[in-house]
């Protein structure tokens, strides 16, 4: 791998997250007060808006054990709880914590994504940690109880746009006392994001999505697909380092493929601006309309 290419996955892979603020408090001070009070914290709303970008943030800031659990129906027993895990020094079985658990026990960022889509079995697992009781019950280990380290966050997310989504059960919902409201930000977006046509174009596509909170009234085009914050510093990158009709292709096959050709004429009509923004030659362009 060339160094060019090894700083360019460096530059993307890099931490640039920006924090923001809710009601002028800043959300780490939130997490503060979260941990301080045994509260936890849900946070919803749009695909790509740092929803889960948070929870590690703090985790990292804080010098802390980070563990995200994907909320889904294939979660198994040991995968929540632990299991037993043949010693072959001591010729024995010890029972072995899962990560879930070991955050719970010894403190951390526990962040549970996409919280709606989560099995019943896991929502009943954790109903009694998220409450005043702040315990899990290992009812595969004995019904061993494990009570909660006084630091250790509690973060839930889900996205209430997408598509077949149900409803939070109040009883969960209840249980976290502090709900905070993620939505695309373009003051956040400009701290990252160079091209302010860029920008243009993907807040004009957001406002024409099915998942948004815009609700145009008159939508010719519709995207199911979100913009995300990644996609747009992903496309400038590849545009600069690499090619600009390359980012293009890449950020179009973000789409379902029936959403594409809008993408691809949405984008033809943007590029000299978003080339202007990124000093970008605009030569290809010259010689087509010549």
């Amino acid at each position: 791998m060339s160094t060019s290419t090894n700083a360019f996955l460096a530059e993307l892979t890099a931490d640039q997250y920006y924090t923001r603020q809710f009601a002028g408090v800043d959300e780490v001070e939130i997490a503060d007060f979260a941990v301080k009070h045994k509260m936890n914290i849900l946070t919803f709303g749009h695909s790509g808006t740092g929803k889960t970008s948070f929870a590690e943030h703090y985790a990292r800031i804080r010098n802390w054990k980070y563990v995200n659990v994907p909320s889904n129906d294939s979660l198994s027993a040991p995968e929540v709880q632990g299991n037993m895990v043949f010693d072959q020094e001591l010729d024995r079985w010890n029972w072995v914590n899962s990560p879930i658990v070991d955050v719970i026990e010894n403190g951390g960022v526990l962040n549970i994504g996409e919280i709606v889509h989560g099995s019943k079995s896991f929502k009943n697992f954790v109903v009694s940690l998220l409450d005043h009781r702040r315990y899990v019950t290992l009812t595969a280990h004995k019904g061993e109880v494990i009570k909660a380290h006084p630091d250790l966050l509690i973060i839930a997310d889900f996205n209430p746009n997408y598509r077949g989504s149900a409803p939070l059960p109040e009883h969960i919902a209840d249980r976290f006392s502090l709900k905070l409201h993620y939505d695309y930000d373009r003051k956040l977006e400009e701290k990252y994001v160079a091209s302010g046509s860029l920008l243009d174009l993907a807040f004009g596509m957001r406002s024409t999505s099915v998942n948004d909170s815009y609700s145009s009234s008159d939508r010719s085009t519709v995207f199911e697909t979100p913009i995300t914050g990644r996609m747009l510093k992903t496309f400038e990158l590849v545009a600069k380092e690499l090619n600009f009709d390359l980012a293009c292709e890449i950020f179009t096959n973000n789409f379902a493929p029936e959403e594409r050709s809008a993408v691809k004429m949405l984008l033809e009509g943007a590029s000299y601006n978003i080339k202007s923004d990124l000093a970008i030659a605009q030569d290809v362009i010259e010689s087509e309309q010549v």
